[in-house]
């Protein structure tokens, strides 16, 4: 077993920012080992790829792993990225021995942006097609719209993921709803989690905003359904015809669903709300039976 106290591992789910944090944490924490990092840039979905690895990325679990030789005594810093589905560090603990652990956990809010992230940044597809063959197992009218929203209404009924926190004194866990919130304070504490203090704090503010902005179309259905509910809760309705995507009605009525404790009928409302008056009188109806 290799054990090597300067090592941190940073640990996420597919499209769960892993390399964002690679990049603030190598550049803007104080005790991190420092590479050419000029070149970095976001590309046009938001990821931050092109940052300078000096350690072989932790891939899908491999056979075999050399971890190169680095004269410091900085932290140095290792990404695993063992995709959305394995969570766990049973084979990487087994061979490496860190000082820390990072792991990214996927709130429940937050399921719809990392979804969307994996299935778009990590995965270079679209959406639908990863609930195609579901709709044509389960539905003779696949094509419609309404058949395609129920089964992403299905998928967060049936999360298959995991990235919650886990209590270990070597792992620290980062609320990825905390870092879209607030992106300067949770870095700024997981700089210090790992003994570092921020440097370059203007550089740092910057490029923290930057993420935000190149990221900000993903968080988008975040922030809707937290408006829908801030209506529902109130006597003011909210124009709902802007959304149009099939995924984010989907996630919407699987909100609706679970905040009512209803199911939303499917062949009622093929068409879906036109603002959150719709909702509400669908509610008061289906309470009423």
């Amino acid at each position: 077993m290799i054990d090597d106290s300067r090592l941190i591992l940073i640990s996420y789910p597919s499209g769960g920012f892993g390399n964002f944090i690679y990049y603030m944490l190598t550049e803007f924490s104080s005790n991190t080992y420092k590479v050419d990092n000029s070149n970095f840039n976001f590309n046009e979905l938001g990821n931050s790829h092109k940052v300078n690895k000096y350690i072989p990325i932790w891939s899908k679990d491999p056979d075999y792993y050399t971890l190169p030789q680095i004269n410091t005594d900085k932290k140095l810093l290792m990404l695993c990225d063992n995709g959305i589905n394995n969570d766990s560090y049973e084979k990487i603990k087994s061979n490496i021995k860190f000082d820390k652990i990072v792991r990214l956990n996927i709130d429940y809010e937050i399921r719809p942006v990392i979804f969307t992230t994996c299935v778009i940044k990590a995965m270079n597809s679209d959406l639908y097609s990863t609930v195609a063959d579901a709709i044509k197992q389960n539905w003779t009218d696949s094509n419609e719209d309404y058949a395609i929203r129920e089964n992403f209404t299905l998928l967060y009924h049936n999360w298959p993921f995991n990235w919650s926190p886990v209590k270990d004194p070597t792992i620290i866990n980062v609320s990825i709803k905390d870092l879209i919130d607030d992106p300067v304070n949770t870095l700024t504490v997981l700089i210090k989690s790992i003994g570092g203090e921020v440097i370059l704090q203007r550089p740092f503010k910057y490029f923290c905003d930057k993420w935000y902005r190149a990221n900000h179309n993903f968080f988008t259905i975040y922030y809707n359904w937290k408006d829908i509910e801030n209506s529902l809760n109130s006597n003011n309705s909210l124009d709902l015809t802007h959304i149009t995507d099939l995924h984010e009605q989907g996630y919407i009525n699987y909100c609706i669903e679970k905040k009512y404790q209803i199911t939303v009928p499917v062949y009622d409302y093929k068409n879906w709300f036109q603002n959150t008056n719709d909702i509400k009188e669908m509610v008061t109806a289906l309470c009423n039976k």
